[in-house]
């Protein structure tokens, strides 16, 4: 059998109740649901990481940001426009997979060849 990696969030209240969880309590469910969904060779992980991001200092409880109705389709351009010197990276500024980690590696492309054509 090959590895598989996995991710997965869990958001809003029930991130809240899940905050209140100890971390073997968190895993335990965590493991349950990938059993459900995967079946039992998902029951013994080699490892699971943990990222909570309501204690994350600059985010304070998201991964992503989202934008309101209609801003992306109008104003999505400007959010990744360079600005003098400064060229924005970011999933919020990737015109494909924005909000995803697809979003930021392909934002963080094209943010160095920006940088690399400036010179």
């Amino acid at each position: 059998m090959h590895p598989v990696v996995s991710f997965g969030f869990i958001e809003g209240a029930h991130a809240r109740t899940a905050s209140l969880m100890s971390r073997a309590e968190r895993h335990a469910m965590v493991v349950g649901s990938l059993v459900k969904y995967f079946g039992p060779g998902a029951s013994d992980p080699l490892e699971i990481v943990e990222q909570d991001w309501n204690a994350e200092e600059y985010t304070r409880g998201c991964y992503g940001g989202r934008l309101a109705p209609g801003v992306w389709t109008q104003y999505g351009r400007q959010l990744a426009r360079p600005v003098g010197r400064l060229h924005w990276a970011g999933s919020e500024t990737s015109d494909i997979w924005n909000g995803y980690m697809d979003g930021a590696l392909r934002s963080g492309a094209r943010a160095a060849a920006e940088v690399i054509a400036t010179a």
